[in-house]
């Protein structure tokens, strides 16, 4: 997870936190249709949603609505299945910030600073808004997009 997700800070501005709304925490790992868009519906709203979808992201969160994203549309984001795995599915990944198409997005490398195990990581980045977090599965799935168009674009030259 990136430095700036150890402080969690942000989740004291989340709608879902304030005690007017606790009667519907329920609604974010339901699988009622009523509840569940009552659920996105309330994070459309709330001021922190794109720092409660990158947190999903990156602490890869693969269960409930987190920032007005389900199940499949956070699996989708990370090409990964039910069980967590990468997996290259029909459809590639959008911008979760502003659902712009995979074409608008694009992959780079960082370096993780303290070494260990790790010293880079993918991160994936939305040209459109700006909306970007680290997932090699994302940037795995942005990159075989842009590899299955450059070939497109060859073979219809």
């Amino acid at each position: 997870m990136s430095e700036d997700f150890k402080n969690m800070d942000w989740q004291e501005n989340s709608l879902c936190a304030k005690k007017e709304y606790r009667h519907m925490l329920d609604f974010f790992f339901s699988d009622k249709p009523e509840e569940m868009h009552a659920a996105k519906n309330l994070c459309f709203k709330c001021p922190v949603r794109k720092d409660c979808v990158k947190f999903a992201l990156e602490s890869k969160e693969i269960w409930g609505i987190w920032g007005g994203l389900d199940e499949d549309s956070i699996r989708r984001t990370l090409s990964v299945n039910v069980d967590g795995m990468e997996y290259r599915r029909g459809r590639y990944p959008q911008c979760p910030g502003c659902f712009a198409r995979t074409k608008s997005l694009k992959t780079y490398i960082i370096d993780l600073p303290g070494g260990g195990r790790w010293t880079t990581a993918r991160m994936v980045e939305c040209e459109d808004c700006g909306f970007k977090w680290r997932s090699r599965t994302s940037a795995n799935a942005v990159n075989a997009y842009h590899a299955e168009k450059a070939d497109k674009e060859k073979k219809t030259k």
